[in-house]
């Protein structure tokens, strides 16, 4: 296997210039900044091909990864600190694994010491010293024992009663009021899994035999918690047996997956493999998105890139054909198609809508502004759907700009609407000293996440099409802010009155109380 090169060095004076990298301001996430438009060029087209494996395309970033992970991080948690002396939290908090219980605590993690009587409330039920106008803390989930220490946790979906967790070698079931209603086991544990589910259910990638493989694939109903069927995922590619850094997207009654020497889909229903035809040897597929509908991305040695919708069948509906010299590295939106370009020096290319048709829609006008989604972490660019902070409707997409240190109050961020017909930007939205993180869309409405700050706890509000004066629907507790930072690296979920934050890492670190799920409502 080719060795990847060292790390990219950052932008002067912006530490959030690399591509893929860890942020701690909303989990193992990459940190790019698009902020260059696109130049002329791009273009459609009906035909095209990919597989194959480019040797050149994929870069660890680990060193950069740190650096970003430090800077993002602290600008989360750093706030939280009181002016009293009292400990700042880590950019790398760790909390222990605690043996898992069927019915979560109302409880939320300990802040380790302090003066304040909501911080000491910590260590009980947070509910205890709840002000007036701050939501219930409905359960909390503690991490279960892990078989080893430190271990990704994909896997979150929210049903109509209940939601489920990917923990390790166990996939569990939480009703609203925290009660456990199944928990399922599987032989080793979940390495991947989709955003989305169809019908109830979902494919997932757990441990195969081999080291560091995510090769083994099994079919969960979501709302029964029994396994369906459970195969060898297939293998494809110079390195199609090792399955390391598994993306998966699922879309009705197909699943991508994307690894680092290879690809596949399958169907949902029997894992059967599933091919739209022949793939050139010279080309390479980079990931999947699912949701309403399945893209996939795919890079050739000569330069050339494309971006694909396939069909139910798992047939190409449409091509879109990337500007030369430049692919497509993230995938933030399915439908409708919002995609991120960069080149192999990892400089951003843009930000481009794509027409239900195949065509360019437009070029968001991003002009100097650096923006910064919260993806995923991503060295070998595999999971490439796997953005939060994103959102779209039909004609309108939502980006959150680049952090900007504290200033005053602290650090903050915003917002931006973009019309996808035109690529201008429509309004802009801040909070003072707040960062601020969209959610998904509620209708015509924006549902966006305000992140904690030492005088309390996150918000969650709802913003109309026009923008304006967001409408307050949650109020977190001030006793569980520091909760919410040490649960960054987490998915973030609002739904019927009740936010969710699911961990995707549990470290197992002895110290404190380590959380995998925690839910508010009023």
């Amino acid at each position: 296997m080719p060795q990847p090169p060292g790390p990219p060095t950052p932008a002067p004076g912006n530490p959030y210039a690399a591509d893929p990298t860890r942020t701690a301001s909303g989990g193992p996430h990459s940190a790019t900044p698009y902020g260059i438009a696109p130049a002329d060029g791009g273009g459609g087209g009906d035909g095209g091909d990919g597989g194959g494996r480019d040797k050149k395309r994929k870069f660890v970033v680990i060193g950069t990864a740190l650096a970003v992970l430090l800077a993002a991080g602290g600008a989360v948690l750093a706030v939280l600190s009181d002016d009293d002396g009292e400990k700042k939290p880590a950019a790398s908090s760790t909390a222990p694994a605690e043996p898992h219980r069927k019915k979560p605590t109302a409880g939320p993690t300990g802040g380790g010491d302090s003066d304040h009587k909501d911080d000491n409330a910590q260590e009980s039920d947070p509910n205890d010293v709840r002000r007036p106008g701050e939501a219930k803390v409905l359960y909390q989930t503690p991490a279960p024992d892990l078989t080893r220490r430190g271990v990704d946790a994909p896997g979150f979906w929210v049903r109509k009663g209940h939601v489920v967790k990917a923990v390790d070698t166990k996939v569990t079931a939480y009703q609203d009021n925290g009660e456990e209603k199944w928990s399922l086991s599987l032989p080793k544990a979940v390495c991947a899994a989709p955003n989305s589910a169809t019908d109830g259910k979902a494919v997932v990638a757990y441990a195969g035999h081999r080291k560091n493989s995510c090769s083994r694939l099994a079919l969960i109903d979501l709302d029964k918690g029994v396994k369906l069927w459970d195969h060898e995922a297939p293998e494809s590619g110079p390195f199609g047996g090792d399955h390391s850094n598994m993306g998966m997207a699922q879309s009705g009654n197909l699943v991508g997956l994307a690894w680092f020497g290879g690809s596949a889909m399958v169907r949902v229903d029997n894992g059967k493999e599933v091919s739209p035809g022949e793939m050139s040897p010279a080309c390479s597929v980079d990931g999947y998105a699912g949701g309403k509908v399945l893209l996939r991305a795919y890079s050739c040695n000569d330069g050339s890139a494309k971006l694909q919708q396939l069909t139910p069948a798992g047939k190409i509906k449409w091509t879109y054909v990337v500007r030369k010299g430049f692919k497509v590295s993230k995938i933030f939106s399915s439908s409708p198609a919002v995609v991120a370009l960069s080149n192999e020096d990892r400089k951003s290319g843009g930000i481009l809508a794509i027409s239900d048709r195949g065509k360019e829609r437009s070029s968001l006008a991003l002009g100097k502004q650096s923006y910064q989604p919260q993806c995923r972490m991503d060295l070998f660019g595999t999971d490439m759907g796997a953005c939060q902070g994103v959102a779209a409707t039909a004609d309108t997409f939502y980006l959150p700009t680049e952090v900007k240190p504290a200033v005053g109050s602290g650090p903050s961020n915003e917002i931006h609407a973009f019309d996808l017909d035109s690529g201008k930007r429509k309004w802009a939205l801040k909070v003072s000293g707040r960062m601020l993180l969209p959610l998904s869309m509620d209708g015509k409405n924006l549902i966006v996440y305000e992140q904690p700050t030492l005088s309390g706890g996150g918000t969650v509000v709802s913003v109309g099409p026009g923008g304006g004066t967001p409408e307050k629907l949650l109020q977190l507790p001030r006793a569980t802010r520091k909760t919410e930072a040490v649960l960054a690296t987490a998915t973030r979920i609002y739904r019927n009155g009740i936010f969710f934050i699911a961990s995707d890492r549990v470290t197992g670190t002895t110290g404190t109380h380590e959380k995998i799920l925690i839910a508010f409502g009023s």
